[in-house]
């Protein structure tokens, strides 16, 4: 015999992200709700009289079951069998507003709200860095991003990329992992189309990792994608992070004039640019530019070097890696050389990948790879960073 229910109870549209796309052109007629359900699985479309049931439970109360006949119970049956549903007196989840996109891709701005309720789900803390805030921030051009990249609480981590793997990311192999030289987590989709970068740091602060995200947490405003509030940089902040990026040496391609030209012109835009680059440990990478941007401002002292910058203006990736073991403590040097020099499986194939090859078997991978690296060192010695 079925529990009583309690007389607060209904139905409760719920979701880890809802957009509203009645009409638009991109999607096939009929196309109404786009939502991601609460447990692991790709995006759903909702059409028809399952739309219009979920479009009907959205921002009131629970719904009790008196209130729907036989046909429609039926329909909330199989919507829960979704996870777009729950009987209950409330709901962490439950869906409270059905917004329009604000991206252009309303399937990343589902991505934006997934991570967010993921991380929040295990109460970790996250902002969320770069991509199209800057173009609704005023500070690019350019709209659409590829991927979605969040800033967490550098102590969980590893515990979120764990979180979005059965969402249908997978972490590309890196030989850094479980070190402190591996910045980001790149995480590849198997049909989201997006990828997610998760970040325990930004390259180029001084601050250590925890001071660094409790800086740039301080310095938030809330924005809604699909329907879920996440946090990102206020535009000042913003502004000086984007630069940073523009400026982050990249492994044999020394930074160019452009690149300087790009982050001027995104400091100049904020009055508060020095006032966030101090705040957020970034004078020292940025110090020209600032300069630049705000002549006779004094920028502050140069209080550190920039983090990853070393390695990464190095003019090979065999010296980078030489560069970046020496950041590590002595007891881990062996074995992160070793793994370097004769990776796992997963990472021989991942590098082949990146340099355009077709190894015939993994063992064949790393004999390449190896190959690859001391010619590139040869080719690049006595070159300075």
């Amino acid at each position: 015999m079925p529990a009583p229910r309690h007389p607060d109870e209904g139905w409760i549209p719920v979701a880890f992200g809802a957009l509203d796309v009645h009409g638009r052109t991109d999607f096939v007629d009929g196309a109404e709700i786009l939502v991601v359900p609460c447990s692991p699985a790709d995006a759903l479309c909702l059409v028809g009289e399952g739309a219009a049931l979920w479009r009907r439970l959205v921002g009131r109360p629970p719904v009790p079951a008196v209130e729907f006949d036989d046909h429609d119970t039926a329909v909330l049956a199989q919507l829960g069998e979704a996870g777009l549903v729950v009987y209950a007196r409330a709901h962490p989840a439950a869906v409270t507003r059905l917004d329009t996109p604000v991206l252009s891709s309303p399937l990343h701005e589902l991505v934006y709200a997934l991570v967010q309720r993921v991380a929040v789900s295990r109460g970790i803390p996250c902002v969320f860095v770069k991509g199209p805030v800057l173009h609704h921030q005023s500070l690019r051009d350019r709209e659409h991003s590829a991927d979605v990249d969040v800033w967490c609480d550098p102590a969980r981590w590893d515990e979120l990329v764990q979180a979005l793997a059965p969402w249908g990311w997978t972490r590309e192999p890196d030989p850094w992992w479980g070190t402190s030289v591996h910045h980001t987590a790149t995480m590849v989709p198997s049909t989201w189309g997006c990828e997610i970068d998760v970040h325990r740091r930004f390259p180029g602060l001084t601050l250590d990792d925890d001071e660094a995200f409790a800086a740039v947490s301080a310095v938030t405003e809330p924005r809604v994608f699909a329907g879920t509030t996440v946090a990102v940089p206020r535009r000042g902040a913003h502004a000086v992070l984007s630069a940073l990026h523009l400026m982050r040496p990249a492994v044999g391609t020394p930074t160019d004039d452009a690149a300087a030209r790009l982050a001027h012109e995104v400091l100049v835009r904020v009055p508060d640019a020095v006032e966030n680059a101090r705040g957020l440990g970034a004078v020292s990478a940025l110090l020209e530019q600032l300069r630049a941007a705000f002549p006779g401002v004094d920028p502050g002292p140069v209080d550190g070097v920039p983090r990853d910058w070393r390695h990464r203006s190095q003019p090979d990736r065999a010296h980078a890696y030489l560069a970046a073991l020496g950041t590590l403590p002595l007891r881990e040097r062996a074995r992160v050389l070793l793994r370097l020099i004769w990776p796992p499986d997963d990472i021989a194939l991942a590098s082949a990948r990146r340099a355009g090859e077709t190894p015939a078997s993994a063992r064949h991978a790393r004999v390449r790879r190896l190959v690859r690296g001391v010619r590139s060192f040869h080719a690049t010695r006595g070159r300075r960073p």
